[in-house]
């Protein structure tokens, strides 16, 4: 019986955690926003066609999970229609680059940290992240919090160097646009049977 016992122990802890999967599906309140921050100029331009899942077990995060995320960059509004005209077409070229992806990633910290209903837990995250055609790592600290069994919400914010991905700054708009952008993106996620 005790062999029983140790072996029934030892197949449960051998056993796979099972991974939920969110899907994350575009528009509110699901959001991406930069701030362009120039000598002259502040703006900011904003979306909320992000879209894409989450692969993670709540309570074994692990050392990794599977994300990807599409944002669909011709969505991007400053306010201004001229303004978003120029950007699309001159600067992010998004008939050519339509979207950004962000794909990965590798927990980095904290070490053995799990999701408990209704607390925010902050996580050091490296993933793959594709904008303008060039794909470069990017380190972030994102802020998930899983609501319920269901639900999970996530922050995060981090900035981008325009010449790390290939985006020229308009000439005659130089002290207007700043050459690193802030980004903001916050989503929320429901639990996926696909």
């Amino acid at each position: 019986m005790r062999y029983v016992l140790c072996l029934t122990a030892a197949l449960l802890a051998a056993t796979p955690s099972v991974a939920a999967r969110f899907a994350l599906k575009a528009g509110a309140p699901n959001q991406v926003v930069f701030v362009s921050k120039a000598a002259t100029e502040t703006f900011e331009g904003k979306t909320d066609q992000i879209a894409g899942s989450i692969e993670v077990d709540p309570a074994a995060i692990g050392d990794s999970v599977t994300v990807h995320f599409e944002v669909a960059m011709a969505s991007l509004d400053t306010g201004i229609g001229k303004r978003n005209q120029h950007m699309r077409e001159n600067h992010l070229e998004t008939a050519k680059y339509p979207t950004a992806l962000f794909d990965g990633a590798a927990v980095l910290g904290p070490k053995d940290a799990a999701l408990a209903v209704g607390a925010k837990t902050v996580f050091d995250v490296e993933g793959q992240f594709t904008l303008h055609g060039v794909t470069r790592r990017l380190r972030v600290a994102v802020d998930v919090t899983l609501v319920d069994a269901q639900t999970l919400e996530f922050a995060a914010s981090f900035q981008v160097p325009l010449a790390d991905y290939a985006i020229s700054r308009p000439r005659f708009l130089f002290l207007k646009l700043g050459e690193v952008q802030d980004v903001r993106v916050k989503g929320r996620a429901t639990r996926s049977s696909e």
